[in-house]
């Protein structure tokens, strides 16, 4: 009897301990969805979930959400600063500053004034010519066709142009037919005009001291003029006047004075050099006409023509100026355009 009420009792007891594990079973299913659990519940629960997966994306709070945008402003100003910072540092802008003005003007102003001078004293030493400048002259030069006669002398210099005027005893024009030189390629030689009416020739020599000779065929005239060309000279003729005896196309008749003849020593007094022993004598009223008493004559040089007394000799140049040579007198009259004018020659 004992033992079937104490196997009912045990019935009892583990009917009581199921129907309760049962009510805690049902009763955590329920509040499980409502976030709601017993502290036996949650402890019981918790095994599971921590074996079950968690999502990891949370929804921040309104107090997260402030914090973390603060956190950002800070951080964004830190770096504006940071930045301000390096493109402000004065340091770094003097050196940038420095290797630009370095780069594109590398000399100062001083050294640049000094190279300028160096330069130009090079320029100078380059052009200039060794020892001293050429002397430059205008002469008159009687030619010589006679066989045997040495030909005239024309003193050059490279980068100097000289003129060389054909004149017949008349002192006109006499037109070049023709040229011809003995170097071409050590010389520039051009006609003033190429028709061949003209009497000019200018000449260049391209060689310091290279010579030659040319030779020049004037209208009418069978013989050449042959000339030397010598370049390196001190003086420099800038013109020469060559005076060919004889009478060109365009020679003018002598109507007055003495037949003329090719006279050196007025062809000096022409040229305005008086030969040594001549005295230059005071004109009133011609002008810069001149008169000088050499060897018991007179010579005048004028751009007017002499009237009285009557001439000895005469020579004229291309440009209109006249020498004349005449015997002593006090009294001289010239014309000036058809104008009369009387010349006192005072020293005599």
């Amino acid at each position: 009897m004992n033992i079937i009420k104490a196997r009912v009792n045990i019935k009892k007891s583990v009917t009581v301990s199921l129907m309760l594990a049962l009510s805690l079973c049902c009763v955590a299913s329920f509040s499980a969805p409502f976030g709601v659990a017993s502290t036996s519940a949650s402890s019981t629960a918790t095994p599971a979930a921590s074996s079950a997966p968690t999502s990891t994306y949370s929804v921040p709070s309104s107090d997260q959400g402030s914090n973390q945008a603060a956190a950002n402003t800070s951080t964004t100003s830190s770096d504006s600063k940071t930045d301000d910072s390096s493109l402000g540092d004065t340091k770094l802008s003097e050196e940038a500053f420095a290797k630009t003005m370095q780069n594109s003007m590398p000399m100062t102003p001083s050294q640049i004034k000094t190279m300028r001078k160096m330069y130009d004293s090079s320029q100078k030493a380059a052009a200039s010519y060794p020892g001293t400048s050429p002397k430059p002259t205008s002469s008159s030069i009687i030619v010589s066709l006679a066989p045997g006669a040495t030909p005239p002398l024309v003193r050059l210099r490279a980068g100097y142009v000289s003129s060389l005027v054909f004149v017949d005893s008349t002192g006109q024009p006499w037109p070049i037919t023709a040229y011809d030189i003995g170097n071409p390629s050590t010389y520039n030689l051009q006609p003033t005009t190429p028709d061949g009416k003209t009497n000019t020739l200018m000449i260049q020599s391209k060689s310091s001291y290279e010579p030659g000779n040319l030779a020049v065929m004037l209208s009418g005239l069978n013989t050449p003029v042959m000339l030397t060309l010598m370049p390196g000279q001190q003086a420099v003729d800038y013109r020469v006047d060559f005076r060919v005896p004889g009478l060109g196309p365009n020679a003018q008749v002598v109507d007055n004075g003495m037949p003329q003849s090719a006279d050196p020593m007025l062809l000096s007094f022409l040229d305005g050099v008086a030969p040594t022993g001549s005295k230059l004598l005071k004109l009133k009223g011609g002008g810069d006409s001149q008169i000088w008493l050499y060897a018991q004559h007179l010579y005048l040089r004028t751009r007017l023509t002499l009237m009285s007394p009557s001439w000895r000799s005469k020579m004229s140049s291309p440009d209109g100026t006249h020498a004349y040579e005449l015997e002593k007198t006090p009294i001289v009259l010239v014309s000036d355009h058809g104008k009369m004018m009387q010349l006192n020659v005072e020293g005599l």
